[in-house]
């Protein structure tokens, strides 16, 4: 077997917590079914040389046709209990195998830094959370009980060849080497090939989830076609890589499946040679034993060849899988601590995502209980400010404090706790509302949501749906409009009732009366909290504690509304190019 695909296999099998022990023994098994079934020829082979064997050479219990009977019917029972064993354990092993890798690695990508999960297109985590899972699990399934058994079969079938008749099973062996350099010499090119085919596949399934996902937009400025065109082509590349793929895959099988049937004619010149009288005697029947052998050996040899070039695919979608899990992960204390208060904390902040700078030596400090607003230009780093707050990632150099404590130490579990977010992209699965507003805290009864949906302004909506509460929102909310899904994100943080607040600010889109019921959901949620909230409207923080203004991730200019318009600096810009929007 490649040594790759064997390394695969292995660290598939190490990430498992279960399963792996009873898929080894279905491999066991179902290599004893094929090895089981070669003893029936043996059978045959002796009865039919029993009239040239002396007595004494013939077991007593074989000496009858019911003996043979009885022998040949044991052969087959213990073919048929080997086969269910086998497959029973190998398939219940398998996917409790590969159930277990899935699980480990879902975890760890949600222990991911939230920026390398955005770093990757959506539709390429797709592909790799299902169908680069689905080939791996064929792996366990069906590939390698297979082929460890086709492997091994030929093998342990040549050595009672070598015992009966050393002369012809040579003449065989010759032939096996070059079958298996044929194999060997398109594996680079092969691997080549298929991955070029998965990134070409990857690229195709990005492209059509952005054509979907902007088709208003391209239908509106008239530019459908020309991307269905891009598309086109993106999908035409998808096909050649498909193509170049069966061609390095299929045409190396067909030429070991070739060299393995010439086996059998080189048996026939080696029988032609050693028996140049044409005699029926007991050297005629070991040639016979030895011509069913090698048909019934070459089968499973013959099957090699394919099941290796799907496992070489499916080793590149475990090569991509094992990229992953090896992608390091927030560090967790071992002893996580709590904060004695609420205090948000920036002590020289720097972060880059690859080789931007998107946060440069940023410090201050928030108050419990107080207001900070972020404001600047799109890019400026405003995000990435909430991101650190709620440890989605930990800066490069500097510390975020909760409370006096580096978030490190609380832990990302105990910072989430502390942490409620309302952030412009609502993310709302496809669920009742009720569903979606208990994300907040699962235990909370219906009264304590009713609750939450009444403080958040919700119920106007809410009684006027066919299910009241109840009703589904569709995928991402889109049921609701905006500003619903808005008051739900609000609802679902009053239920979390946690000290602190990180908002972005997401009113200005909406028409005049949502905008008023949002401000007031959100003036409920942030009563007595610590507040980092994102403005987009200046007009809305002006009563926040501190304002901090930022430029290409530095802060700029900090303080409250009435000293920053003073200073007539960067912020007193944004006010004033607001102000004239207005004019």
């Amino acid at each position: 077997m490649d040594r790759q695909a064997l390394l695969s296999i292995a660290r598939v099998i190490g990430h498992a917590s279960a399963g792996k022990w009873r898929f080894y023994t279905g491999v066991v098994f179902r290599v004893l079914e094929r090895s089981v079934a070669i003893a029936p020829l043996l059978l045959c082979f002796h009865w039919l040389q029993q009239p040239f064997l002396t007595t004494s050479k013939i077991e007593p219990w074989l000496s009858t046709p019911m003996g043979y009977l009885m022998a040949l019917g044991g052969c087959f029972v213990m073919q048929l209990l080997c086969a269910y064993i086998g497959q029973y354990q190998s398939f219940v092993g398998s996917y409790q195998v590969v159930h277990a890798y899935r699980i480990k690695l879902i975890n760890h990508v949600r222990k991911l830094p939230l920026g390398r999960v955005r770093r990757t297109h959506s539709s390429e985590f797709l592909e790799v959370l299902t169908e680069d899972i689905k080939k791996i699990e064929s792996i366990f399934s069906h590939i390698a009980p297979e082929l460890i058994s086709a492997l091994v079969t030929p093998v342990i079938g040549l050595v009672v060849m070598l015992f009966i008749t050393p002369i012809y099973a040579l003449s065989v062996l010759i032939l096996l080497p070059l079958a298996l350099w044929v194999m060997q010499m398109s594996k680079r090119k092969f691997v080549q090939v298929a991955t070029a085919k998965q990134q070409s596949y990857r690229q195709s399934a990005s492209t059509i989830t952005d054509y979907i996902e902007a088709l208003k937009t391209l239908k509106l400025y008239d530019q459908a076609q020309t991307w269905l065109s891009h598309l086109a082509k993106q999908l035409e590349k998808t096909k050649q890589h498909s193509l170049q793929v069966e061609m390095w895959g299929a045409g190396p099988v067909l030429t070991y499946r070739i060299v393995l049937n010439m086996a059998l004619s080189m048996f026939v010149m080696m029988l032609a040679i050693t028996l140049p009288e044409h005699r029926f005697s007991g050297i005629d029947f070991t040639a016979i034993l030895f011509a069913l052998l090698l048909i019934k050996l070459l089968e499973p040899l013959q099957e090699v060849g394919e099941y290796l070039t799907v496992l070489r695919m499916a080793v590149q979608s475990e090569r991509k899988l094992e990229l992953i899990l090896n992608e390091p992960v927030l560090a967790e204390p071992d002893n996580p601590q709590l904060p004695s208060n609420f205090d948000i904390e920036f002590e020289r902040v720097s972060f880059e995502q690859g080789v931007k700078k998107v946060i440069d030596d940023v410090s201050f400090c928030v108050p419990q209980g107080t207001t900070m607003a972020i404001v600047g230009a799109s890019g400026s780093g405003k995000s990435t400010l909430l991101n650190l707050c709620a440890r989605f990632f930990d800066p490069n150099l500097g510390c975020v404090k909760i409370g006096g404590l580096d978030l490190k130490n609380i832990g990302s579990k105990g910072v989430h706790q502390l942490v409620g977010m309302v952030f412009q992209d609502i993310q709302l699965i496809d669920a009742s509302i009720v569903e979606n507003i208990r994300i907040g805290r699962l235990d909370a009864s219906d009264e304590e949501v009713i609750e939450a949906c009444k403080t958040a302004n919700c119920l106007e909506f809410i009684d006027k749906l066919p299910n009241g509460i109840n009703t589904r929102v569709g995928d991402g909310g889109l049921l609701l409009s905006g500003g619903q899904r808005q008051r739900i994100a609000i609802a679902r943080a009053l239920l979390k009732d946690a000290p602190i607040v990180l908002l972005d600010e997401a009113t200005a889109s909406l028409d005049p009366i949502t905008q008023s019921q949002v401000i007031i959901a959100m003036n409920n949620l942030l009563q007595n909290r610590t507040v980092v909230t994102i403005a987009h409207r200046l007009s809305s923080i002006e009563g926040a504690d501190n304002i901090i203004v930022l430029e290409q991730g530095k802060v700029v200019e900090s303080g409250c509304h009435h000293r920053l318009l003073a200073q007539r600096g960067h912020y007193t810009y944004l006010w004033n190019t607001q102000a004239m929007q207005f004019v």
